[in-house]
């Protein structure tokens, strides 16, 4: 719906002029939405950017083989793409538990809240509760409207992507972290997603996981603790398929690397500034976007 002019009749159907009606209640959501949004972006870069310490060089290096299943270690941390950079950081900013039990967001919001605006903090907080990253079905979109169904849960998500659904068809399971921001639910960063016929083996990849641990456990609460091992899978399914599992195998690959390993401060602005997400067509590649 757009916007009415100020002096024209609010589209609540009160009569009154628009400027008299809901113009001020509209301007204020507008307000807190830009803030939201703003804070989104500034977490988005502070995050990464905190866990590339010094500090954390240790767990950053136990962290990058164990994600990528040995596919990049601390050797050759610098040849991951920028999408591959930015799903390993998110992943070891939400997801990968420090050697005292906690998480490098919780260690950032104890050390940096105080300093944070009330609407980063709180946006803080509610990244500090969002669930670990999963893989979503894409069953239906509208445009930047996604609609995803967990595959292990069956929970079903409306998620705004400012990209659409990117080369994902419906059907496809897309490997992601879903946050709040404002008033919708969005990625954290870039995604992954598996084409439809990578995808129909994930259920049984994930029971054989659990069974050669010894668990028994619910399937998708097995997942969110071990959701690495969705990753792992899409390297697994790449290499049978003959592709490049990771970029730096890829002999034809034109994204240039990172380069830096632990510490690439200088590329944060040029690695965080793009959200598109590609496919595992080689699995962390970038890839053309279609229109929605």
């Amino acid at each position: 719906m757009s916007k009415p002019g100020r002096n024209d009749p609010c589209y609540c159907g009160s009569g009154k002029k628009y400027k008299q009606c809901h113009l001020r209640i509209d301007e204020e959501k507008e307000r807190e939405q830009r803030e939201q949004t703003d804070a989104a972006r500034y977490l988005r870069l502070e995050l990464p950017r905190y866990a590339r310490e010094e500090r954390f060089v240790s767990d950053f290096d136990k962290a990058l083989a164990h994600y990528w299943n040995s596919y990049y270690d601390e050797t050759n941390a610098g040849q991951m793409s920028e999408f591959e950079a930015l799903r390993f950081l998110d992943w070891f900013v939400f997801d990968y538990t420090l050697e005292d039990g906690s998480r490098i967001i919780d260690q950032y919001a104890d050390e940096f809240g105080d300093s944070l605006t009330p609407v980063q903090l709180s946006l803080l907080h509610s990244w500090q509760e969002a669930p670990p990253a999963g893989a979503f079905e894409l069953t239906g979109y509208d445009g930047q409207v996604l609609e995803l169904r967990d595959v292990f849960s069956d929970e079903t998500f409306t998620v705004f992507e400012a990209g659409g659904r990117g080369n994902v068809d419906i059907g496809e399971v897309i490997l992601c972290r879903l946050v709040p921001v404002f008033d919708k639910t969005e990625f954290s960063t870039v995604a992954a997603y598996l084409p439809d016929n990578e995808s129909e083996g994930l259920a049984d990849y994930i029971t054989a996981a659990m069974e050669s641990a010894g668990i028994d456990q619910n399937t998708a609460e097995f997942v969110k603790a071990n959701n690495y091992l969705l990753i792992h899978y899409a390297l697994q399914k790449a290499e049978e398929a003959g592709r490049p599992p990771v970029a730096r195998l890829d002999k034809h690959r034109t994204d240039p690397p990172i380069q830096g390993g632990h510490d690439y401060d200088a590329d944060k602005e040029r690695v965080h500034r793009q959200r598109n997400y590609g496919s595992t067509s080689p699995h962390m590649a970038q890839t053309r976007r279609k229109a929605v």
